[in-house]
């Protein structure tokens, strides 16, 4: 699902870039699969410890759509930014102030798309649990029992899902 939200926001994301940081439009292109993949790991990271809470308050913050306010404030935001800074500096070679701006538009930008996503799900116009799991392909039944059973690493006992976090690598292909 993320990579169908992501689809739906990548030409705005990179004309943005490009237009906010004087960033090319070939690097501002290769930044989007980077934000895909550290939300990939910020939000796997978050469920296998259990923050579920923590990826909630984040796309109710986003729901904005800018970095300020709540949405900077939340710890698996800031894990998601700094993995996605670490990744343009090092694969792009983008200096880690420029990175920083990308981070701050690219993320934000995804994140309140998810956040819609998220409201159109539910049953009413507000984010919630229920909603934001159907959006990520998940149900919080097997996702409970997933971490209450240990699969999180793969497949025991003759268990087909690969575990938790081989579902939630499904997902973000």
């Amino acid at each position: 699902m993320l990579e169908s939200i992501i689809d739906a926001v990548k030409g705005q994301v990179v004309s943005t870039i490009t237009e906010k940081t004087g960033l090319g439009a070939a690097q501002a292109e290769q930044a989007v699969p980077l934000a895909k993949e550290s939300i990939h790991e910020g939000v796997t990271s978050a469920i296998s410890g259990g923050n579920i809470g923590g990826i909630l308050d984040m796309v109710k913050s986003a729901s904005g759509g800018a970095a300020g306010g709540g949405l900077a404030q939340n710890l698996v935001y800031q894990g998601i930014a700094g993995k996605l800074i670490q990744k343009l500096t090092s694969r792009l070679g983008i200096p880690e102030t420029m990175a920083q701006k990308v981070s701050s538009i690219a993320l934000p930008m995804i994140l309140n798309k998810l956040a819609g996503q998220t409201r159109e799900a539910g049953d009413s116009d507000d984010i919630d649990q229920g909603s934001l799991m159907s959006v990520l392909g998940l149900d919080a039944g097997s996702l409970l029992g997933g971490l209450t059973k240990g699969m999180l690493g793969g497949k025991k006992d003759g268990d087909k899902s690969g575990g938790l976090a081989g579902g939630l690598g499904n997902l973000f292909k």
